[in-house]
């Protein structure tokens, strides 16, 4: 009889294999998103935010693989029980797979919010820059390369996301409205769009974007610095209580107890 462990390497394999594998369809169109995906959800709006993933969630196919392999481990582990119990936990593994998969594409991925964090610290000074460069005389693709220059890591990235779709052909006013759901670039490039459509002042725009910008940072500073303590508190009280033990407990104990016996 064919059991289910001589068929779990083969299975294993062939979900492993066709979740490899991605349709042309698929790898072209992400040659027209940007590397880290924080330029904002480009999905069809009317699909449920329940269901959607984060913009920057890992790839289907791997979340689906995790999923996948650790639904399997739940029924096998359950499934050793007997009875009905290994009944019911088979029939759960689709329901956890498909909650594993919902939950690993909520998961916010420690790359994308190391990448925020250096944005956040980041964008104050890009958008002085910029605003200095357009004060100067120059126009607002001539600024936006001098910045990506001076800039590297996020900055440059999503400067360098907006200089390839001017050189594409694309205006400026809609090569910054591309990044209208962007999390720190939505307001300057929302205001940046308008007003390179309508002719009015950029650097007064800029300065009062970098301005709020240096105040998230001051904020966002400020979260960190309270959180640090936040977080020591558990290193400490592991190293006190057992030097607290060691110290004013047992010596305490043991000299009653000696005096008491002796």
């Amino acid at each position: 009889m064919v059991t289910f462990e001589a068929l779990a390497p083969a299975l294993f394999a062939g979900v492993a294999t066709a979740l490899w594998i991605r349709s042309p369809a698929a790898q072209l169109a992400r040659t027209g998103v940007p590397g880290d995906g924080d330029l904002g959800d480009r999905r069809d709006p009317s699909q449920s935010r329940f269901w959607r993933p984060r913009p920057d969630a890992v790839a289907l196919p791997v979340r689906l693989l995790v999923a996948a392999v650790a639904a399997i481990g739940v029924g096998v582990l359950v499934g050793r029980l007997g009875g009905s119990i290994a009944v019911a936990g088979w029939l759960l593994v689709p329901v956890l797979a498909v909650v594993g998969v919902l939950l690993l594409g909520r998961l916010e991925p420690s790359r994308s919010r190391k990448r925020q964090e250096r944005l956040v610290l980041d964008l104050p000074q890009a958008l002085e820059l910029m605003s200095a460069c357009l004060a100067a005389g120059m126009p607002l693709r001539s600024a936006t390369r001098a910045v990506q220059a001076a800039f590297e890591g996020p900055v440059a990235e999503d400067l360098g996301h907006v200089l390839r779709m001017v050189d594409l052909g694309i205006s400026d006013a809609e090569a910054w409205r591309s990044m209208r759901q962007h999390p720190q670039w939505s307001s300057a490039a929302i205001d940046l769009a308008r007003s390179v459509e309508s002719g009015t002042m950029m650097v007064e725009i800029l300065v009062h974007h970098a301005r709020a910008a240096r105040l998230q940072r001051r904020a966002a500073l400020e979260v960190s610095a309270k959180a640090v303590g936040v977080r020591s508190v558990m290193p400490l009280m592991i190293c006190f209580l057992p030097a607290f033990m060691l110290l004013g407990v047992i010596p305490t104990v043991a000299s009653a107890v000696t005096a008491a016996l002796f």
